[in-house]
């Protein structure tokens, strides 16, 4: 089984693998309030505790050499044992949103052009350009 590691200090010290899920800019936001993990040394995830109790995924990354090769499905299978009996929520782009399909994370909202409204200008990742926003969760028993 691979190892989850809570992070409590020096947060900071995990911004290059944060900042290729988010802007450094939109990551201070979050990253003190969050709970943040790291996966294998190869993975963070960083979780903020919602008013309504769930948990929202602000930031998921995976280090470039291992994505596409199955480690954020493990990762996210970890998470979720991690937060057996909580709901789970992320807001991303519509090409991610289907990885989160494949976690078993259901969509349940879509906000049309979040993307260029909230940058003011055109948003592209990996060549694809980014438009809606798109809501997920998973209920964990």
């Amino acid at each position: 089984m691979m190892q989850l590691k809570l992070i409590t200090e020096h947060k900071q010290d995990f911004l290059p693998l944060l900042a290729l899920a988010d802007s450094p800019e939109f990551i201070k936001n979050y990253l003190e309030r969050g709970e943040l993990y790291v996966f294998e040394d190869k993975a963070v995830a960083l979780l903020t505790k919602e008013e309504d109790g769930s948990y929202e995924i602000q930031n998921f990354a995976i280090a470039v050499p291992f994505q596409g090769r199955g480690f954020g499905k493990n990762f996210m299978t970890e998470l979720c044992r991690k937060y057996s009996g909580q709901t789970l929520l992320v807001r991303t782009d519509e090409y991610t949103a289907k990885f989160y399909e494949k976690c078993g994370f259901t969509a349940f909202k879509r906000v049309k052009n979040y993307f260029p409204e909230k940058y003011g200008e055109r948003v592209f990742d990996k060549g694809r350009e980014l438009i809606d926003n798109i809501y997920l969760k998973v209920e964990l028993t």
